[in-house]
């Protein structure tokens, strides 16, 4: 059943995927992750064989662990990937005990017909939902850099990276009450050492296969993209990715 504790979960950390936000019936979410961009150009077709010839599409360092049916959660990457943006999400509106039950969250991107290209785990392992061939339905609308090819239209031109961890308590006001959130157990809050390991050899893989700069440019949190979301959130250690 659809329920609107579902609908926030999902826009968790994307839109959802680590999103955040209000927006909880499904057409809102559809629309929120980005389901409005245009359809594919003509030449579409031809962009995508050139992208396939050119990388590796799946990160070695992941496990397999594909959405499927692709169109289901996804389209075809018509673009070269110029951007990583990174995400959080948890299931912690639906269990404060075990927000990180990878099984449920991924239930959730089912459910609501999300998805992402990785999500880090808490002992950081990598899982792989989508090839880097496809196009995720994670960045929403907003816009970067006063960019107008990029407006609405980020998850044609990004690698989307979900990590599984609970914000601080402001990030987390849309979904927890401060009952809720002072509840938690404080091993629950912010990431993990293993997390950013694995998070610094991904990204830096990503980015090589594709060709996108290693930088605080091309490597962006989601807030960064819309001011309205707040993940990956103030207890992201920027540091750790780029020392």
């Amino acid at each position: 059943m659809k329920t609107l504790s579902f609908a926030l979960m999902m826009l968790s950390l994307i839109s959802l995927s680590g999103c955040n936000t209000e927006d909880a019936v499904q057409d809102t979410v559809k629309d929120n992750i980005g389901i409005v961009e245009a359809t594919p150009e003509t030449d579409a077709k031809d962009n995508e064989q050139d992208i396939n010839e050119k990388v590796t599409t799946v990160s070695p360092l992941a496990l397999e662990e594909f959405l499927q049916p692709f169109d289901d959660y996804s389209w075809e990457m018509t673009e070269k990937p110029e951007y990583v943006m990174l995400h959080f999400t948890s299931a912690v509106v639906l269990s404060k005990e075990e927000p990180y039950d990878i099984k449920t969250v991924r239930g959730i991107f089912e459910e609501n017909s999300l998805s992402i290209h990785y999500i880090i785990d808490r002992e950081g392992v990598i899982h792989c939902w989508l090839p880097e061939t496809r196009a995720a339905w994670h960045a929403g609308k907003g816009t970067f850099n006063n960019n107008e090819r990029l407006t609405n239209a980020m998850n044609k031109y990004s690698i989307g990276i979900e990590m599984l961890a609970i914000g601080s308590k402001k990030d987390m006001a849309q979904y927890l009450t401060d009952e809720e959130y002072d509840n938690l157990s404080t091993d629950l809050i912010g990431y993990t050492d293993a997390q950013y390991e694995s998070l610094g050899k991904l990204v830096r893989d990503i980015c090589t296969r594709n060709g996108i700069p290693f930088d605080e440019t091309h490597v962006i949190g989601h807030d960064m993209y819309n001011p309205a979301k707040t993940d990956p959130g103030e207890l992201f250690d920027w540091s750790r990715l780029f020392p």
